[in-house]
C-alpha cells in the first residue's frame, strides 16, 4: 500500500485516452480544442503541399531554358562588347546578378551589385561541340525559406492556439465549477448557499443558476416550515395527551376501588383520541402540500359538500347552491380536508353553522363558503386566523383555544388549487370563512 501511495502521478499526456474522456469539462474542452487545431493544421499543410506540388516536367523545362540561355550567349561569345551588353541587359531587366566565366572557371565579367555565392542558374556556353564558357545567374532577392521553417511556423501557431484554448476553457468552466460547488453544498445540507457568478449569469448557465437557487430556497423553506410545524404539533398534542393521561389515571384509581369504567370517561377518551387523529391528519395533509403531492381529477362540488356535512354529523339541508351540478378539477382528499376544517372551525369556535354555500364567481372560479352564527372577527383577526395554531381572543359566543392547523391548511389547499382563502364578517351577524378554487383548465 505504501509503495502504491508513493508512486508519482503520471502527467496528463501520459494517462491515456480514458483520462481525457472522463476528465473534468475544462480538460475535455482543452483536448477537443487541441484535436481541432491539429486537424486544421494538418489540413492546411496538406492543401498547401498539394497546391505547391512541383510540375512533373520541370526537369525538361529547366534543361530547355539552360540550352536557350547558353545558345544566346554562344552567338555573341567571341564579341566581348556584345557579350557584356547581353549580360548587362539580362541583369537590369531581370534584376539578377550575371557572372560570365571562361572554360577554365576564370571570371570574365560580372553585372549586378550583390555578391552571389550559390548561383541559382548555370548554363554552359557550347560552340563547335565544346564548352567555351559558363553563365551563372543569381537572383538578388532573398532566397525562399526552407520547408522546415513552414512546418515550424505551423507548429508554433497550433501550440499558441492550443494554449489560448486552455485559457478559454478554464474561463468558460470556472462559473460552472462554482455552480457545481453550490449544488454539492445544497446536497450536504448547506441550504443557504447560492450561485454567485456575476456577469456570467446569462443564457443556459443563468437558467441553471436560477433553477439551483430556486431549488435551494424551496427546500430551505420546506424544511423550515416542517420544523415549525413539528414544533407546533408537538406542543399542541401535549394537551390531549395530558388529558388522556389524567383520564387513564382516574380510571386506574377507580378500577382499584372496584368502580366500573364510566361512559363519560370513555367519551372523553374518544374525544381526545379523535383530536390527536385530526392533528395527525392535518400534519399529513400539510406534508402533501409541502411536496406538491396533489392528485387532480374531475369532481362534483355538490357531492363533495354533502359528504363533508355528513362526516361532520350535520344535515345536508345546510348545503346551498344555485346550480344543480358544479363540476371542477381538484384533489378530493385535500378539498375534503379543507371543507371539514371550515365546518369544524364554525362548530367549535364560532357558535354553530348557518349554511355551506357553493357558488361560482364572475371569473368562473368555484367558491366554498361556511357562514357561522358567532360573534364574528375583530378587525385585526381576519388575517391572523389563517396562521398556524393562532389563538384568538375569547369573545362572547365563541370558545377559546387554538385554531390548530385547520384554517392554515384551508389557505394552503386553496393556493395549491390556484385560489385563495379569506374571512369576513357578515352584515347580519356572524362571519363567513371561504376559499376559492380556480376554474377548470380547458
Amino acid at each position: 500500500m505504501r509503495e502504491e501511495r508513493c508512486r508519482p502521478t503520471p502527467p496528463p499526456f501520459g494517462r491515456g485516452l480514458t483520462y481525457w474522456v472522463r476528465a473534468k469539462l475544462h480538460r475535455r474542452i482543452f483536448a477537443w480544442f487541441g484535436a481541432s487545431i491539429v486537424m486544421t493544421g494538418a489540413s492546411v499543410w496538406l492543401v498547401l503541399s498539394l497546391a505547391s506540388a512541383p510540375y512533373r516536367g520541370w526537369h525538361e523545362d529547366w534543361e530547355r531554358l539552360r540550352h536557350f540561355v547558353g545558345h544566346q550567349y554562344a552567338v555573341v561569345w567571341d564579341d566581348p562588347a556584345a557579350r557584356d551588353e547581353l549580360a548587362r541587359t539580362t541583369s537590369d531587366q531581370l534584376d539578377v546578378q550575371v557572372v560570365l566565366e571562361d572554360a577554365r572557371g576564370h571570371e570574365l565579367s560580372r553585372f549586378g551589385a550583390r555578391e552571389c555565392r550559390h548561383p541559382r542558374f548555370e548554363a554552359p556556353v557550347i560552340r563547335g561541340g565544346r564548352e567555351v564558357g559558363r553563365v551563372e545567374v543569381c537572383a538578388e532577392r532573398a532566397a525562399p525559406r526552407p520547408g522546415w521553417l513552414l512546418i515550424l511556423g505551423v507548429v508554433v501557431a497550433c501550440g499558441t492556439l492550443w494554449a489560448a484554448s486552455g485559457v478559454i476553457a478554464r474561463r468558460l468552466v470556472r462559473p460552472l465549477s462554482h455552480v457545481v460547488q453550490v449544488a454539492r453544498d445544497v446536497g450536504t445540507g448547506k441550504l443557504g448557499s447560492r450561485v454567485r457568478i456575476g456577469h456570467h449569469r446569462t443564457g443556459e448557465l443563468g437558467v441553471l443558476a436560477d433553477a439551483i437557487d430556486d431549488m435551494a430556497a424551496r427546500i430551505e423553506k420546506q424544511l423550515r416550515d416542517q420544523r415549525e410545524l413539528l414544533a407546533a404539533v408537538s406542543h399542541e398534542i401535549r394537551t390531549p395527551l395530558g388529558h388522556i393521561r389524567i383520564l387513564l389515571e382516574t380510571a386506574r384509581d377507580g378500577a382499584e376501588r372496584g368502580e366500573p369504567l364510566g361512559t363519560k370517561t370513555c367519551d372523553e377518551l374518544e374525544r381526545e383520541v379523535l383530536e390527536i387523529d385530526d392533528l395527525v391528519g392535518e400534519l399529513l395533509a400539510s406534508s402533501r402540500l409541502s411536496f406538491d403531492a396533489i392528485e387532480r381529477r374531475p369532481l362534483e362540488a355538490l357531492d363533495l359538500g354533502a359528504r363533508a356535512l355528513e362526516r361532520a354529523g350535520l344535515s345536508i339541508d345546510l348545503l346551498e347552491s344555485d346550480e344543480e351540478s358544479v363540476p371542477f378539477d381538484g384533489d378530493a382528499t385535500l378539498l375534503g380536508r379543507a371543507l371539514a376544517n371550515l365546518l369544524e372551525n364554525a362548530k367549535r369556535h364560532a357558535g354553530g353553522i348557518v349554511r355551506l354555500v357553493i357558488e361560482r364567481d364572475v371569473q368562473g372560479g368555484l367558491v366554498f363558503a361556511v357562514d357561522d352564527d358567532g360573534p364574528g372577527f375583530a378587525g385585526d383577526e381576519i388575517e391572523k386566523v389563517f396562521d398556524p395554531f393562532y389563538r384568538g381572543e375569547r369573545r362572547a359566543g365563541a370558545s377559546a383555544g387554538s385554531l390548530g392547523l385547520g384554517l392554515s391548511l384551508v389557505r394552503r389547499i386553496a393556493q395549491a388549487h390556484g385560489g385563495r382563502a379569506w374571512a369576513e364578517n357578515r352584515r347580519g351577524g356572524g362571519a363567513r370563512v371561504a376559499f376559492r378554487v380556480a376554474p377548470r383548465q380547458t
